[in-house]
C-alpha cells in the first residue's frame, strides 16, 4: 500500500510539473484557453469516465518465425485521458497473474484541454518472453498501482521486428512486429485513436456499413472478392486489383488509416497486421521534403499525400521510429502549400485545406509541439471564417465558399463542395477533440445547413421506382449547378458524416432540427442502395470491388465513427 500511495502521490507530482511547463512555454493564460470550451456536454461526451485503476486483456500472437524462440516482444498501449501520469504506474500480467518484468516508455500524451490531462495517451511496452508455440495468449496490462518488476536493459527496436515475407509488400522494406499485440474494440474505440468508435456488432442498424468496409477491404488488399465469373478471368486482378506499390491515386485519403479502422471496429489480426505494412510502405516513399515518391517525377509536393494521421496512428501502436522519422517529413508540407484564402489565387480547395489541418493536428498529437496545434487552428479559422465572413460578392452560403476557377471547374462564380467538406469536417474533428475549439459545433451546424437548403438534390435513374437525393459535386446559391447523378450519389455516405455530427450536437445542446434527419435518411439510402447487396441464391458470391481505388477511403475513413455519433442521445 505504501508504495502504491508513493506511485500515486508521484503522478500527481509529475501532472502538476506538466501543467506548469505547459503554462511557462505558452504563457499565461494558456492559448488553448482562449478559444476552448472543455466543459461543453458535447466535447465531454466523447471522452469515457477516467479510470485512474484498470486491468486491459491484450491478445498476443507470435509471428510464426517466433516459435521455440525467445524473442523481444514490444507494443503500443493507447490510453483514453484520465487513466494514467505515470508511466512507473504501468504494469504487464502474464496469465498466470504475475508481472511481467517491462520496459515502459511513453509515446505521447493527452495535453490540456483535454479532460483529465496532462496524462499518458500511448506507451510502449518491451519486454523479453519465450514463445514456445504460435497459439495467442492473454496478459493483462495494468495500471493504478506501482510496477513492482522493471526490465531496465535497453534493446535496439530492430529485435522486436522482422522482415515480412508477404509478397504483397517489398521484403526488405517492410517488417512484422515478432508478436502483434491485439486490444478490445471497446478499448480501441475509447482510446480515441480515431475518433470515438462503436465497435463491431453494438450498432445493428450500421451492420450494413461495417460489411461494405470489410468486403472493400479485401479489394483495397489485393484480395477481391469477385463472383465465381470474375474469378474465371486470367487478368482479374488487373481488372479488379490495386497497384498499390507503383501507383499514387490508391494512397489518396489515406488508405492505411481506412485499413487500421477495420481493426479498431474488429479487434481482428488480419486488417492490423496488413495496416502495419501498408504504413511502412508508404513512409518508405516519403521523400525529404515531404513529397510523395509515387507521384509523377517533376510533380510539386502535394498535402493530400501527407498521411500524417496513419503515421500518428502507427506510432501509437509500435512505437517504431520511422514513423516519428517520416513524419518529420511530412510535416514540411504544411509550408508547400498555404491554406489561405483569397480570390486571386488560383487554386484553393477544401480538401486541400482539410489535409493541411489533419497533417498538423495528428502531428501535434504525436510530439506534443503546441506550434503545430496553433498551425492546425489557423486552418480551422481559415474555413470558418469563410463560412461566416465570405469574401466581397460571395453568397453567405454557410459553407467554405471559394471560386469555381480555383476548383478548375468549368463554370463561373463561387461554389463549395459537399463532399470535401466532409473531408474538411473530418479533419476539424480531430482538431476538435485535442482543442475544444467551441466553433466547431457551429461550424458543422452552418454546413448542414447549406446542405438542407442548398446542396442537394432529387433525380430519379431510368428504371428506379422513386427519386433519390444526392449532394452536388459542387453547389452553389448563386450558379445552377450541372446534373451528374452517377458521381454524386458516390458521396451519399461521406456527406451525411456532417447531418450527423451536427445532430449529436443539437441533441447535446437540446435543440432539434428534423429536416436534419430528414436529409440524412434519404442519404443513407442512397449510400446503402449503392453498396453490394448478399445474395439470395446458395452459393452465389457477391463481388466487392471499387473503383476508383481511393473510394476505399474516402467511404470508410471518415464515416467510421457514424455509429457512435448516431447512437448518442
Amino acid at each position: 500500500m505504501r508504495n502504491q500511495r508513493l506511485g500515486r502521490g508521484k503522478g500527481l507530482i509529475l501532472g502538476a510539473a506538466a501543467i506548469m511547463a505547459a503554462l511557462l512555454f505558452w504563457g499565461a493564460p494558456p492559448t488553448w484557453a482562449q478559444t476552448a470550451d472543455p466543459a461543453a456536454p458535447a466535447y465531454r461526451s466523447f471522452f469515457p469516465r477516467p479510470m485512474p485503476r484498470g486491468k486491459l486483456p491484450v491478445t498476443l500472437v507470435p509471428h510464426p518465425r517466433a516459435r521455440s524462440k525467445v524473442v523481444m516482444v514490444s507494443f503500443g498501449v493507447p490510453f483514453p485521458p484520465g487513466c494514467v501520469s505515470d508511466p512507473n504506474m504501468i504494469a504487464l500480467l502474464d496469465n498466470t497473474g504475475q508481472e511481467v518484468p517491462i520496459k515502459v516508455t511513453v509515446l505521447s500524451r493527452w495535453l490540456p484541454p483535454v479532460p483529465g490531462a496532462p496524462c499518458i495517451r500511448a506507451a510502449l511496452i518491451q519486454y523479453q518472453d519465450f514463445m514456445a508455440i504460435s497459439r495467442p495468449r492473454t496478459y493483462f496490462v495494468r495500471w493504478g498501482s506501482s510496477r513492482q518488476q522493471t526490465w531496465k536493459e535497453n534493446w535496439p527496436m530492430k529485435r522486436a521486428w522482422i522482415p515480412s515475407t508477404d509478397r504483397a509488400y517489398p521484403p526488405l522494406v517492410i517488417k512484422d512486429p515478432t508478436v502483434w499485440a491485439l486490444f478490445p474494440p471497446s478499448w480501441l474505440g475509447q482510446s480515441l485513436i480515431k475518433s470515438r468508435l462503436a465497435p463491431a456488432g453494438t450498432a445493428p442498424s450500421f451492420q450494413w456499413l461495417l460489411r461494405a468496409h470489410a468486403g472493400y477491404y479485401m479489394q483495397a488488399a489485393n484480395k477481391p472478392i469477385l463472383s465465381k465469373r470474375m474469378q474465371a478471368k486470367k487478368d482479374r486482378l488487373k481488372l479488379w486489383g490495386v497497384d498499390y506499390l507503383r501507383k499514387f491515386e490508391p494512397w489518396l485519403f489515406d488508405r492505411s488509416t481506412t485499413i487500421f479502422l477495420l481493426y479498431f471496429l474488429t479487434g481482428h489480426l488480419e486488417p492490423y497486421r496488413t495496416a502495419l505494412r501498408d504504413v511502412q510502405y508508404y513512409a518508405s516513399q516519403v521523400q525529404d521534403n515531404g513529397n510523395f515518391a509515387l507521384l509523377p517525377q517533376g510533380r510539386a509536393p502535394n498535402v493530400l499525400y501527407g498521411n500524417q494521421e496513419a503515421l500518428t496512428i502507427a506510432w501509437f501502436l509500435t512505437g517504431l521510429p520511422r514513423f516519428k522519422e517520416t513524419s518529420d517529413k511530412v510535416v514540411k508540407l504544411l509550408d508547400a502549400w498555404d491554406p489561405t484564402y483569397s480570390p486571386k489565387r488560383s487554386f484553393w480547395t477544401e480538401r486541400h485545406l482539410a489535409y493541411h489541418m489533419m497533417i498538423a493536428t495528428a502531428a501535434y498529437e504525436m510530439n506534443g509541439d503546441p506550434a503545430l496545434l496553433a498551425r492546425a487552428r489557423k486552418a480551422f479559422t481559415i474555413a470558418y471564417n469563410l463560412q461566416n465572413n465570405p469574401p466581397p460578392g460571395a453568397p453567405a452560403d454557410g459553407c467554405f465558399v471559394h471560386k469555381a476557377k480555383q476548383h478548375s471547374a468549368p463554370i463561373k462564380g463561387w461554389v463549395c463542395s459537399p463532399w470535401m467538406s466532409a473531408l474538411l469536417v473530418d479533419a476539424a474533428l480531430r482538431y476538435y477533440l485535442v482543442s475544444a475549439d467551441p466553433r466547431f459545433p457551429k461550424m458543422v451546424g452552418m454546413l448542414a445547413d447549406y446542405l438542407v437548403k442548398t446542396a442537394c438534390y432529387k433525380f430519379q435513374p431510368r428504371g428506379a421506382k422513386n427519386k433519390l437525393v444526392v449532394p452536388h459535386y459542387l453547389a452553389t446559391t448563386q450558379t445552377k449547378m450541372p446534373i451528374a447523378f452517377f458521381t454524386d450519389i458516390q458521396h451519399t455516405l461521406d456527406t451525411s458524416k456532417i447531418l450527423a455530427l451536427a445532430m449529436y450536437f443539437d441533441r447535446k445542446q437540446g435543440k432539434s432540427h428534423p429536416e436534419y434527419l430528414a436529409l440524412y435518411q434519404e442519404l443513407i439510402k442512397g449510400a446503402k442502395g449503392s453498396m453490394p447487396k448478399k445474395s439470395r441464391v446458395p452459393g452465389r458470391i457477391t463481388p466487392y470491388v471499387l473503383a476508383p481505388a481511393r473510394k476505399f477511403s474516402w467511404l470508410f475513413r471518415t464515416t467510421a465513427d457514424m455509429p457512435w455519433i448516431m447512437q448518442q442521445r
